[in-house]
This record gives structure tokens, sequence and C-alpha cells, in this order.
């Protein structure tokens, strides 16, 4: 008996430490899934130049003294007040007590009073004389007085992103500038012609998209990154090597076109 018992031995021994192994392995594995799932969500919070995506303007307004001060971040919000091409205030989509920053922008990129935009830079805690002598800037001492001891945000890139009805209702500040619009089909006209609806402005103007390269469906929101232009059918043709429908120049001569460089499915 105790014979065969010896005999067991090692044979527990051995189920033994297969178990501890495998438990071990088991337990790496958790921790490898884990370190991936962390990098994953890091990759997803930052743009490809690095820069945090999706902050909001209240994120940096209102705790000047975060880890956010000297970091790259994105934002998105309405022009409020432009002081000059190289400054302006941007503000959050609060209903009430929306914050505002105070925009440098280095980007050279026009901008748009009252229109909606997103900017990426940098971080920084607010010195008149720094960012005037910097940035050969003026700024008033009514502005300095209101954004004293708070960060500032120093733009290296900025896209305008107007509502489709806005720049249909009002185009002539979009003309000739690069634009970034987000809005649901409303009408597919041709192949490489289609409507965007303003989901915000009730009653406003449909959006001309000319660019399409087909698989467009009515009822689609998508985001089309391009340059807004007068519709003049000649030049349209010319410039993109298209055969323009008589039926889409008879309706959109004159109006404001998007013309599309890429175009984006979301739903």
């Amino acid at each position: 008996m105790n014979k065969l018992s010896h005999n067991c031995l090692p044979k527990c021994e051995f189920a033994c430490d297969r178990n501890l192994m495998q438990a071990l392995w088991n337990h790496r594995a958790i921790a490898l899934l884990l370190l991936l799932l962390v990098g994953l969500t890091a990759c997803s919070m930052t743009n490809s130049d690095g820069s945090k995506k999706g902050t909001k303007i209240s994120e940096i307004t209102e705790r000047p003294n975060s880890q956010l001060i000297g970091k790259t971040v994105t934002i998105s919000g309405e022009i409020e007040k432009v002081i000059s091409p190289k400054a302006f205030i941007i503000e959050g989509d609060r209903f009430f007590n929306d914050p505002e920053l105070l925009v440098v922008n280095l980007s050279g990129s026009p901008i748009v009073n009252d229109s909606n935009i997103q900017v990426t830079g940098t971080v920084r805690q607010f010195s008149k004389s720094e960012i005037e002598k910097q940035f050969n800037l003026k700024l008033t001492q009514e502005l300095a007085a209101e954004f004293r001891g708070k960060p500032v945000l120093i733009a290296i890139a900025l896209t305008l992103t107007p509502e489709p009805g806005e720049v249909a209702e009002e185009p002539a500040p979009f003309i000739d500038k690069n634009v970034t619009i987000s809005g649901k089909v409303a009408e597919v006209i041709t192949p490489n012609a289609f409507t965007l609806d303003d989901e915000e402005l009730i009653g406003g103007k449909e959006l001309l998209v000319v660019g399409a390269t087909g698989g467009i469906d009515a009822g689609k929101t998508v985001r089309v990154t391009g340059k807004i232009r007068n519709f003049v059918a000649a030049e349209i043709e010319k410039d993109l090597n298209v055969k323009l429908e008589p039926e889409l120049k008879a309706r959109y001569e004159g109006r404001a076109a998007a013309i599309a460089r890429s175009i984006q499915i979301l739903e």
C-alpha cells in the first residue's frame, strides 16, 4: 500500500505543477490582454498627430492648472468673436454659461465669425506680453483683463465646420474656403451630386454637393470635406471634368455648392 502511494506521488506532483503552470499562463494572458486594451483605448483618444481628440472647452477653461497645460488638444465650438485674423474667442456648446477660450491662430487658415470650427493646438497659460511679443499680436487691456490667469490655445490647424443650411442661407463668408460639413443626404440628384439637409436649422435650405463618386443614398449621414464655390456650371464641368445634368444646372446655377474632395458615410 505504501509502495503504491509512493508510485502515485510523482504523477500527483506533475499534475499539480501542470495546473500551476496553466494558472500562471492564464494570468499572464489576461495581463497581456488588459495591456492591449489599455493601449487601444489610448490610441482611440488621440489623433494621428498625437493630439488629444474630443477635448471639451470646459476641460481647459475650468481646470487651467490641469495637466492639459503644454498639451496638444483638438476642440470644437463656435467662434464667438473675431479679434483679428490671428486671434478669436471660441465658446463651448452649453445652453447656459458657455465657457470661452482665447485662441491664437497660427495656422493661416481663414475664420468666419459665428460659425462652428474645429481647432487643434497647444494649451498655454495666458500672458499678454509673451503672446504679443512671440506672435506679433496687439491685445487690448480689456481682453488681457478678461483672460488674465486663464489658459489660451495656440492653434496650429483650423477646420471650418459650418452647418449645411448656414452655408446655403448665407454663403458669402464661406466662398472659396475649405470646410468639413456633416449632414443627412436629402436628395440624390445625379450619381455625382446630392443635397445635404440641415438638421439643426428647421426650414433651412439644402446645400448642393458636387463631386460624389456614387454609392450615396438618400437618408445617409455623411461628412463632406471640400471647398465652397458659387455654382457656375461651365466652370464646374471644366474643373472637375464632368458633365452635369441640365436639371442640375437650372436648379442651382449661381447658388453655393460644396465641391467635395472626400465623402465619408457616417451612418
